[in-house]
This record gives C-alpha cells, structure tokens and sequence, in this order.
C-alpha cells in the first residue's frame, strides 16, 4: 500500500469515525446525513478520495452495529457497553468491522489506528484502553 493511501485511509478512518458520531445524534436516513456530512468541504474533500472505503465502513457498522458490539463487548474490563464514551465505542466498532471484514487490512493496522484515534478523539484512557481491548479480542480469534 503506497503511503497515499495509507494516509487516504487514516483520513477516511477519521471521517467515518465522526460520521457515525453525527448518526448518534441524528436521526435522518443514510444518504440524507451523507449530503448534510459532505457540506463540510473538508469532509467532502476526503469522501471524494475513498468514497466506497468511508461507505463500506459507516454503512456497514450501522446496519450491523449490535453483531459488531457483541464481538468485543465480552473484552471490556470494568465498564459495560452502554456505559463507555460514544466516541470509544465508535473507535472499538471500526477496529472490529476492519479486522472481521476486510482481510488486506492486517489486524495490526486496523488496531494501531483505532489506537491513533483514540489519542486524538478520546479521553486520557482511551488509548490504552482501546488497546487492550482489541488485543485481547485479536488474541480470541
């Protein structure tokens, strides 16, 4: 994978992450959050690069969203699943959804990212947290 893509992909990782975040709150369908989420011309900028990676990740965690929970939720030490930050959550399901569902990612990229992720967006814990999370459920596949 040449580095443009690499960081395409960060990016597009990125932007599907505060796409689902808008999902949350937001309760219009698919394509009409898409056009208001495109309104951001950086956003815009980004779904135009790797539109099919942003709707194959943002569709699929949110048409599969509990099957993706239940995967990792079993990993999760001292918190429950309704109970971890939305941002966290979101993080842990594009981890889960890249290593359950697109094999050229390789486990160690779709863990070190969601890790970067949760550096940016999470508290102070996340990171680790995350970490620990998804390597623990790397380690039950």
């Amino acid at each position: 994978m040449s580095s443009d893509t690499s960081t395409g992909r960060i990016k597009t990782r990125e932007a599907a992450l505060l796409f689902i975040y808008q999902s949350y709150y937001r309760k219009e369908d698919y394509l009409t959050q898409l056009q208001i989420f495109r309104e951001n011309p950086e956003y815009n900028e980004i779904l135009d690069k790797d539109i099919d990676y942003f709707m194959l990740l943002t569709k699929g965690i949110i048409d599969n969203r509990d099957s993706i929970d239940s995967e990792y939720s079993p990993f999760l030490k001292n918190w429950k699943l309704e109970r971890l930050p939305v941002l966290d959550r979101i993080i842990l399901e594009i981890a889960v959804y890249e290593i359950k569902n697109i094999e050229e990612i390789h486990t160690s990229v779709s863990i070190n990212e969601a890790v970067k992720l949760a550096k940016k967006y999470g508290n102070d814990n996340s990171s680790s947290y995350i970490n620990g999370v998804l390597s623990n459920y790397e380690k039950s596949l």
